[in-house]
C-alpha cells in the first residue's frame, strides 16, 4: 500500500537574488534565539532547520486573574512554537515558516511583494474569497472584505485609481497543484501533499510562479500604485530626497498629513525658526533653518513641523510625514506621502493628468485673499485671511450667496453636508478650500463637492430641504433647484482653492489630490455636470 504524502499548511518567503552567497543563517535576525538543526543527508537536500528556545511566561492579565481568585494559576503559563526551514538549490533560497516563525526571519532579506504577486498568478481570479486594500483617501485607510462564496473581483468595489492591494485568497487556477492560497506583501500561504524529497522542487516552482506575470491578464491594475516595503528600497529613496533637501529643491512640498479645523490655525513654525510663524506652512522657511552640512534623513525625522491655533494652543507634526516629494524614473514615479513612500505606474499618471487636463478653469472672478501682518509681543506676525472671513467678504462684495457652514441633512449620508460654500443665480456652485490643508483637505475638498452634487441629483427629500435653505439666503434662490424632474444639465460644480493660482494649480496639487480631482470630474462629468476649478493667490493687506 502506497504511503500517503503529509498535508501540510506552509508560508514562504522568497530571499533576494543578491543575498544568495549569505549563508542560511544570516538570514535570521541577530536577536533571534534559535537551535539549528542540520537536514538529514539522506533527502539530499541543503538548508537548515532553526526553532526557537522555548520560553515559559504568563499572559498580562495573569496578574488580574490571580488577584481575584487569591491563588497561583500555574496553568496560565504556555509556551509558542516557532521554526523556520531554509532551503537552498540551484536556483534560490526560500524560507519556510511554522508557528510564529516569521518573526525569526530578517524581512530585509526577502522580496517584499512575492506574496501578492505570487497568490494572483497562481489564483483562479473568479474564485476569490477575501481581500485586504488600503485605500488612499485623506489618509491610508485599511480594508478587508470577504465574499460568502468565490467571486469575481468585481464584487469588492475595488476603486483602481484609489486603492492598493495588500492580500488576497481564493482558489487554485487550472494546473496549479495548491489549496487554500493566500497571499499578502512578502508571504504565500498555500496547502498541499508533500514528501520530504519533493521541498527543493517545490522552492524552485513557487519560484517561477513568482517569476512569470500572468496576472496582468485579470489584475493589471495592481501595479498603479505600489506601497514601497522594502527597507533597502526605502533607504535608496530617503537619500534621493537628502539630496533634493540639500538642494533646497522646489520639488519638495511640506503640508499637514490630515485634516484639521482650518479656521481655527493662525499659523506654523518649524524646528529651529519656532519664533517666526508664518499663515501658511513656506517650505522655504524650513530648508533656510538647516545646516546643510549635517542635515541626514535621522535629523529631518526628529524636525518638526509647529502648528498654532487661535486659542493659543500648539501641536506638531514630524517633518518627514509631513513632506510631498516625487521622484521621477523612466517607468514609475516614487511619492512620499504623509511618511510612507509609494510607486506609481507612470502610464497611471499619465492617465491622470490626461483627465485633469480636461478640466476647464472657471470664468467666475474671485479676490485674492488677505494675508496681514502685525506685530505681537515684539514679534512680527502673519495671519491669513479664513475661509469663512473669505467666504463671508466675497458674498457681500461679490454677486455671490453665502451657503457656507448651511447644513443640510440628508439620508444617503451619515452627517449633514453643505450644498455648497457660495453659489450664483446661474446654478453655479462653489466649493471653497485652503490650499495650506494639503493633500487631505484637497481630497476633502473634491469629495465634499462630489457628494454634495451627486445627493442634490439623486434624492429628492435633499433637495426639498435645499430648496428651504436656499430661499431664506436669497428670494427665488430655491428655483436653482426644482423639487421634481432636477437635470444636471447647466449645473456647474466649481472647485475653488485659496492661496494657488488658477494657471499654476493643477500642475502643483500632490498625486493623490490630483487622483481624487480626476475621481470627482469623472464621476460628476458622466451624471451631466460641468466640472470647473479656479485658484486665488494670496494679497498683503495693510492693518490701517
Amino acid at each position: 500500500m502506497e504511503e500517503k504524502k503529509p498535508y501540510l499548511y506552509l508560508n514562504a518567503f522568497l530571499t533576494k537574488n543578491e543575498h544568495a552567497s549569505l549563508e542560511v543563517s544570516d538570514f535570521l535576525k541577530g536577536t533571534s534565539q534559535v537551535r539549528a538543526y542540520d537536514l538529514d543527508s539522506r533527502h539530499d537536500l541543503e538548508g537548515k532547520l532553526f526553532v526557537k528556545i522555548p520560553e515559559e511566561k504568563k499572559p498580562k492579565w495573569s496578574a488580574f486573574t490571580e488577584d481575584i481568585t487569591g491563588v497561583s494559576l500555574d496553568e496560565l503559563a504556555n509556551r509558542s512554537s516557532s521554526a523556520v526551514l531554509i532551503i537552498k538549490t540551484a536556483k534560490t533560497t526560500m524560507a519556510f515558516t511554522f508557528g510564529y516563525g516569521r518573526f525569526l526571519i530578517d524581512t530585509k532579506y526577502f522580496v517584499h511583494d512575492f506574496g501578492i504577486k505570487t497568490a494572483l498568478n497562481t489564483l483562479n481570479h473568479d474564485s476569490l474569497r477575501s481581500v485586504d486594500l488600503f485605500t488612499l483617501e485623506d489618509q491610508a485607510v485599511q480594508k478587508k472584505s470577504q465574499a460568502s462564496r468565490e467571486s469575481t473581483v468585481g464584487v469588492f468595489g475595488i476603486d483602481i485609481s484609489r486603492d492598493v492591494l495588500r492580500a488576497v485568497t481564493g482558489s487554485p487556477k487550472t494546473g496549479v497543484n495548491l489549496k487554500n492560497i493566500s497571499g499578502g506583501d512578502s508571504v504565500y500561504s498555500f496547502a498541499i501533499k508533500i514528501d520530504v524529497d519533493e521541498i527543493s522542487s517545490l522552492v524552485d516552482l513557487l519560484s517561477n510562479y513568482y517569476s512569470n506575470d500572468s496576472y496582468k491578464n485579470g489584475f493589471s491594475w495592481v501595479d498603479n500604485i505600489r506601497k514601497v516595503k522594502g527597507s533597502s528600497e526605502i533607504n535608496s529613496l530617503d537619500e534621493k530626497l537628502l539630496e533634493k533637501i540639500k538642494l533646497k529643491s522646489s520639488d519638495i512640498t511640506i503640508t499637514l498629513p490630515e485634516i484639521v479645523q482650518w479656521d481655527t490655525i493662525y499659523g506654523f513654525s518649524f524646528t529651529r525658526s519656532k519664533c517666526s510663524i508664518k499663515p501658511i506652512i513656506e517650505t522655504s522657511d524650513y530648508f533656510d533653518s538647516l545646516d546643510i552640512a549635517s542635515v541626514s534623513i535621522d535629523s529631518i525625522k526628529r524636525d518638526r513641523l509647529f502648528v498654532y491655533d487661535v486659542h493659543e494652543n500648539e501641536s506638531s507634526y514630524k517633518i518627514y510625514k509631513c513632506i510631498y516629494f516625487e521622484n521621477k524614473e523612466v517607468n514609475n514615479t516614487y511619492i512620499l506621502f504623509a511618511g510612507l513612500w509609494y510607486e506609481i505606474d507612470n502610464s497611471f499618471m499619465s492617465r491622470i493628468d490626461a483627465v485633469l487636463a480636461q478640466i476647464n478653469i472657471s470664468n467666475l472672478v474671485f479676490p485674492k485673499i488677505y494675508v496681514w501682518e502685525e506685530t505681537k509681543d515684539e514679534q512680527l506676525k502673519s495671519k491669513i485671511e479664513t475661509e469663512g472671513d473669505y467666504n463671508e467678504r466675497v458674498a457681500n462684495d461679490y454677486s455671490y450667496h453665502l451657503l457656507d457652514k448651511k447644513l443640510i441633512k440628508s439620508n444617503k449620508t451619515t452627517s449633514s453636508i453643505e450644498l455648497c460654500d457660495l453659489m450664483t443665480d446661474n446654478k453655479q456652485f462653489i466649493h471653497v478650500k485652503h490650499r495650506k490643508g494639503g493633500s487631505a483637505g484637497l481630497s476633502h475638498l473634491f469629495a465634499q463637492g462630489s457628494v454634495s452634487a451627486e445627493i442634490l441629483l439623486g434624492d429628492k427629500e435633499f433637495r426639498k430641504k435645499a430648496r428651504t435653505v436656499l430661499k431664506k439666503v436669497s428670494s427665488g434662490l430655491q428655483d436653482s433647484v426644482s423639487l421634481d424632474n432636477f437635470k444636471s444639465d447647466g449645473v456647474e460644480v466649481v472647485f475653488l482653492i485659496l492661496g494657488e493660482d488658477s494657471t499654476s494649480l493643477k500642475g502643483n496639487l500632490p498625486f493623490f489630490s490630483k487622483v481624487n480631482l480626476s475621481k470627482a470630474f469623472e464621476n460628476l462629468s458622466q451624471r451631466g455636470f460641468k466640472v470647473t476649478i479656479s485658484g486665488v493667490d494670496t494679497e498683503l493687506k495693510s492693518n490701517t
